[in-house]
């Protein structure tokens, strides 16, 4: 797993919104916000997977996901590409859902488990971390997985 580096760590904290890219089999991509997550010791993100739509249905096929964070004021941002899995462990599911959930306000918590009994937990293992700066080099990782999926992944052409 790739280190997520401390300034893209103050800026996820400090936005509060990750946007997720998944794609199902055929390729066809997908985009959703998603502000109930944790960020784990470990360098893992961990968010809850409230609606079990696309995101939901894509990740099951393929694992590859990218998680784009920017700065609307500053006009920074940056992408880390990784391997997201559902978590089944019910102990860990427990314990990080609870963690995210007392994240949440009053308003937004009742909102949301009103609406969802069975919620699912993703886990997402950062590989790859671009930049989305133009002015720094957007084809070169500024973090990189060293094992041949990930250089693989890191040399694609979408």
């Amino acid at each position: 797993m790739v280190l997520i580096p401390d300034k893209i760590i103050h800026l996820i904290r400090k936005e509060n919104v990750l946007i997720v890219g998944s794609s199902d089999v055929k390729g066809i991509c997908n985009v959703s916000p998603r502000t109930t997550f944790l960020l784990d010791s470990d360098g893992s993100i961990y968010w809850l997977e409230l609606f079990k739509h696309k995101t939901y249905r894509n990740i099951q096929k393929n694992p590859w996901c990218s998680i784009a964070v920017f700065d609307k004021k500053k006009i920074v941002g940056y992408q880390i590409k990784g391997k997201v899995t559902l978590v089944k462990d019910r102990k860990l599911r427990s314990e990080i859902t609870v963690k995210i959930i007392d994240r949440l306000t009053r308003q937004h918590r009742q909102r949301i488990l009103g609406e969802n009994k069975r919620l699912g937990l993703a886990k997402f293992t950062p590989k790859i971390v671009y930049s989305l700066n133009p002015n720094e080099l957007a084809d070169s990782p500024l973090g990189i997985e060293a094992t041949n999926e990930s250089l693989n992944a890191a040399d694609m052409k979408w």
